[in-house]
């Protein structure tokens, strides 16, 4: 992490350091592929390398305006102009890329969710491996640090997963400060919403900043990472 300007920027290589299939037979973090899921749980063919990559977080981002509805998310790549790029346009807390909910052309993100790993992950042609939803990654990151309770999304004290290049963060069912996130009703429709973001000691963080939850344990509640940039910079 480093600053420039007002602005934090985010570097990693991308490697996850948990276990995974995708690091391949031989790795020390090699993990056979969980195929009692079902039988539609299947990995894909590529497998893990380092590709570094830097997003710069604007410090005071400026929104787009925007009414983020159905219209807008729609799950259609290069549907919208609105919508995030393809590849890493997001870090996690621990380290691993977040990708938006797009699948190429052609794929479906519905059946890719299939070749996810035990950490909801998996990797591109080139071996970047990323998140497409929750994961208990980044929890285990807050985990060991006294910072939350269980690292099972859905099922502990406080849930932050990263933030996305313009400044959006990603949590999970709860808030920082570990109340529950917003009834479904109350987001908009990528689980998203205006709020200051604060910690268990009242401590603001963010101020009247857009987040967005990542819940499908909720009924109604986000499955996917953010499709439709909120704010107007993505440093990539």
């Amino acid at each position: 992490m480093a600053k420039d300007g007002e602005d934090t920027v985010l570097s990693t290589d991308a490697l996850p350091p948990h276990l995974t299939y995708y690091y391949g037979i031989g790795h020390p973090n090699f993990e056979p592929f969980d195929a009692a899921r079902g039988l539609e749980y299947q990995p894909n063919k590529n497998m893990i390398s380092s590709h570094r990559f830097e997003i710069k977080v604007p410090a005071s981002p400026v929104a787009k305006g925007l009414i983020v509805n159905v219209a807008l998310v729609d799950g259609v790549v290069a549907s919208s102009k609105e919508e995030y790029g393809l590849g890493p346009v997001g870090v996690a807390l621990d380290s691993v890329a977040i990708f938006n909910p797009l699948a190429r052309p052609g794929d479906d993100i519905d059946k890719e969710k299939f070749t996810f790993d035990s950490y909801s992950a998996h990797p591109t042609p080139d071996g970047t491996y990323h998140y497409h939803q929750s994961s208990r990654g980044p929890l285990e990151v807050l985990l060991a640090r006294g910072l939350t309770t269980s690292a099972v999304p859905g099922a502990t004290l406080v849930e932050l997963f990263g933030i996305m290049c313009d400044g959006t963060l990603v949590l999970g069912c709860t808030e920082l400060d570990g109340t529950a996130a917003p009834e479904t009703l109350a987001l908009d429709a990528q689980g998203g919403h205006l709020s200051d973001v604060k910690d268990e000691r009242g401590t603001v963080h963010f101020a009247n900043r857009y987040h967005t939850h990542v819940c499908p344990s909720r009924p109604g509640g986000q499955r996917y990472t953010p499709e439709i940039q909120y704010y107007n910079a993505c440093g990539r």
